[in-house]
């Protein structure tokens, strides 16, 4: 088993904020719900859910220090 890690994301809109990963994975992806209005509700779009993908990849940095994430902006 792999021993689980704190990392830090930094830049793009998750910035700052610190997650628990294991095996130190290429890429993480952050989601943001978004608001669907009433609108599209009315027209069958009930239940749908629809939320903002960004996307941050591994610093490969000093192996030996905690696994930090950087903001990709030009993903996906």
């Amino acid at each position: 088993m792999t021993d689980q890690e704190k990392a830090l994301l930094f830049g793009g809109p998750a910035h700052g904020l610190c997650v628990t990963v294991m095996g130190r994975p290429p890429i993480l992806q952050v989601t943001y719900p978004c608001e669907v209005d009433e609108i599209g509700a009315a027209e069958g779009g009930a239940g749908v859910r629809v939320e903002a993908l960004h996307v941050y990849r591994l610093d490969p940095g000093d192996a030996d220090a905690s696994p930090r994430y950087g903001y990709d902006p030009a993903s996906p």
